[in-house]
């Protein structure tokens, strides 16, 4: 009854004014009253802005400050709203919104209208459009939050996702597909001529063109000297193929027999430690699904090696496998010994260089004989590179956004088997990096790997040539993704990503999703609202846990809040006198048998910056010791910044009762130190139905959780303090 009487108050509101088609209220003075109606074409896929239509256009519908409340109308709903028109960046919509009625619901959408890319614009704006043979950039990655481009019929069009958006961590479909969207616009531009986008609500959107479509991302597995196996999956059963090659000519065709969804093929008789150029192909009657064409890597016949070092102290009484090592200030000598073992090349690739010990090995193994190429940032201090022999070649990345040239590697002997080396990590090779502040160091002995790294190299240096090539030296967003993705070192899976060519950060997600109990992170900048989301998310699962260091001094704290809103246990880190530098994660370390440990590092720090403008290098290393040795690390900054030993406890008791219980019912715990305590109820799907935090002070704390709103069943209480969790089971009457 309380929901017919609001529609009767609205119903009389709305009906004082008089109705205008879109089409004129579009061109109202911005400020101006305007009633409307139509169909609502979108749900909460893009929040709480809903975009409606009628026979003469589209307009975005926004219930902003000063709003009635409740205006939350679902696709179909036939609407009458009334509100003022306004100008957000160049988005035309109706904000606030000051009253709405209901006509209907469970109406048909309007009908997309066909267009091509170049005709999305202000005609169009709001409306639901429909644009036919479609193929994506980044095609058979996973979508994220953000901006995407796709292509069609030789024109050029952008889509967006908001964070939380259905798509996101869903297949980029690999063939040409048909896409119904809505046409948006976010601009700073005056006049707002530019900034139109594709909004697709969900995967119902992204239509299929062909009878036969490959529906899954290509995987790669089974990675030896001599070759790989390449999977996907189709929709319909088909043939098994790959054509492949050393160039994207590819050549050579191999091929499966019968029929299938699952597909699964061999490559066998390449080269080690050797990149082919790979498109996979699905073939039912005359119609045939393609893949894009991508790079893969054979493993070298050296097992080779992976090694952690850190800088800052380690905590060894929570090590599992073996110690991990903290070189303290000998990590400089560290570097320096690994130059020195170069005999025939060196690729120096750095942020910034002021230690002079570093550039004394350079000129020496410049005196023996080793080709060496330096690359470094304009615009950062590089002053150890003055002390330079004259003759080694330095190119400086110029005019840079953001932090410009932002790698930390190495390359040691690409082409020598048994002398090649990666080396990485969060340390510039400075005096702070090396001797103050928190970061890690990683050491990968293997060919293939180095020679993907000289790949990316060269990318930048224009060539392989002994001088930079300026002509056709790639630095930032000129970059493309040319190289391969997955390596197998002595058994030791490793993702390579660069940036901002190759979608690191939805990497960075991907590998977030697969926790199945822990993630631990340490990062010195953190501003990416997906990643925000994605750790948020995975918290909230049940069984799950995530906790955090960050660095706070000099930085934006707005972050940091967002993942305390979030539920995550996040700390600022614990040392005033040095930066935090670290740009990792560790999932699943040493937790459940089935999972996959990892670790995810790099110089990409989890920002806008680095995905988009920065050049950036990151790893993700499956290997349960390498994730051990981290979080020995983590546990030295988590002891830190909360003042505890982490490992005193892991299972948090709790008592809550009544159970069953009709709307409330009490939980008292032990708190070790104090803080922040995270409770949460989840239902049988796992969601988070309800989530609170409480300061709790030291000592036995009772607090009493109201559920009444919610629906009987069974459900699942979760707390938790400082890492340690505890769950309950109990049922709602």
């Amino acid at each position: 009854m309380r929901f017919l009487f609001s529609l009767t108050i609205l119903t009389v509101v709305t009906s004082g004014y008089a109705q205008t088609p879109i089409d004129q209220a579009r061109n109202l003075p911005v400020g101006t009253s305007a009633t409307v109606s139509g169909i609502v074409t979108n749900g909460s896929e893009f929040g709480s802005i809903r975009y409606v239509q009628d026979a003469t256009g589209g307009l975005a519908l926004f219930p902003g400050t000063g709003s009635t409340g409740g205006f939350s109308p679902t696709v179909g709903t036939d609407i009458t709203v009334t509100g003022t028109v306004k100008d957000y960046y160049g988005l035309l919509e109706l904000d606030p919104i000051s009253a709405f009625t209901i006509n209907s619901t469970g109406n048909a959408s309007p009908t997309a209208q066909v267009i091509n890319p170049s005709q999305i614009g202000e005609s169009y704006e709001g409306e639901l459009v429909r644009v036919n043979n479609c193929t994506f950039a980044n095609a058979g990655g996973t979508f994220s939050s953000g901006s995407g481009s796709f292509s069609s019929n030789g024109q050029s069009g952008i889509i967006y996702l908001r964070t939380g958006h259905p798509l996101i961590g869903t297949t980029i479909p690999l063939g040409a597909i048909d896409l119904v969207a809505i046409v948006s616009q976010y601009t700073t531009s005056t006049p707002a001529s530019d900034g139109y986008q594709l909004l697709p609500r969900t995967s119902a959107d992204l239509i299929a063109s062909n009878t036969i479509t490959i529906t899954s991302p290509i995987t790669q597995a089974n990675i030896v000297p001599d070759g790989f196996t390449l999977f996907w999956t189709t929709n319909l059963a088909g043939t098994s193929n790959v054509a492949y090659g050393t160039t994207p000519a590819l050549g050579s065709v191999t091929s499966g027999s019968g029929t299938t969804t699952d597909h699964s093929l061999a490559l066998t008789g390449l080269q080690p430690a050797s990149f082919y150029y790979a498109r996979c192909f699905s073939v039912l009657s005359t119609d045939t699904a393609w893949s894009t064409t991508t790079y893969y890597s054979t493993a070298s016949t050296n097992p080779g090696s992976v090694a952690a070092y850190f800088t800052h102290s380690v905590d060894n009484s929570v090590a599992t496998i073996s110690p991990a090592i903290s070189l303290g200030n000998l990590i400089d000598d560290t570097v320096r010994a690994y130059i020195d073992r170069a005999q025939q090349t060196l690729e120096y690739a750095v942020y910034n260089t002021t230690t002079t010990g570093i550039t004394t090995s350079l000129n020496n193994a410049y005196d023996r004989g080793v080709q060496i190429r330096i690359i470094a940032e304009a615009s950062n201090s590089n002053s150890a590179l003055n002390n330079l022999n004259v003759a080694i070649p330095i190119l400086f990345r110029q005019n840079s956004q953001g932090s410009g040239m932002h790698n930390k590697f190495m390359v040691i002997d690409a082409d020598d088997l048994n002398n090649a080396f990666t080396v990485t990590g969060s340390t510039n090779y400075t005096n702070s990096s090396f001797y103050t502040d928190a970061n890690n160091l990683i050491i990968i002995e293997d060919q293939a790997l180095a020679r993907c790294y000289r790949m990316e190299f060269n990318e930048m240096w224009g060539g392989s040539g002994t001088q930079p090539d300026l002509a056709n030296s790639k630095f930032g967003a000129d970059k493309t993704n040319n190289t391969p993705h997955l390596f197998n070192v002595g058994g030791t899976l490793i993702e390579s990503s660069f940036s901002p060519s190759d979608g690191t950060t939805a990497r960075i997600d991907a590998a977030l999703r697969t926790t199945d109990a822990t993630v631990e992170f340490a990062l010195f900048a953190f501003t990416m609202n997906s990643l925000i989301s994605t750790l948020t998310t995975v918290d909230a699962l049940p069984e799950r846990t995530v906790r955090g260091v960050m660095e706070t001094d000099d930085m934006d704290m707005g972050t940091y809040q967002d993942l305390l809103d979030g539920g995550i246990d996040v700390r600022p880190d614990g040392d005033p006198d040095s930066y935090l530098h670290h740009k990792y994660a560790i999932v699943d370390r040493g937790t459940v048998a089935a999972a996959d440990p990892l670790v995810i590092t790099g110089s990409h720090n989890w920002s806008y910056n680095a995905e988009t403008l920065n050049d950036e290098n990151t790893l993700i290393i499956h290997n349960d010791e390498i994730a051990d040795h981290f979080y020995q690390e983590w546990v030295a900054r988590w002891t830190l910044a909360v003042g505890v030993n982490e490992a005193s406890r892991s299972t948090m008791e709790f008592n809550a009762w009544p159970n069953p219980t009709h709307d409330q019912f009490n939980i008292q715990f032990e708190a070790l130190q104090g803080g922040l305590v995270h409770t949460n109820v989840l239902d049988a799907t796992g969601r988070v139905v309800i989530n609170s935090n409480v300061v709790a002070a030291p000592g036995s704390n009772r607090i009493t959780m109201d559920v009444h709103g919610l629906a009987p069943g069974t459900y699942v209480i979760q707390i938790e303090e400082n890492g340690s969790r505890g769950h309950k089971v109990f049922v709602k009457e």
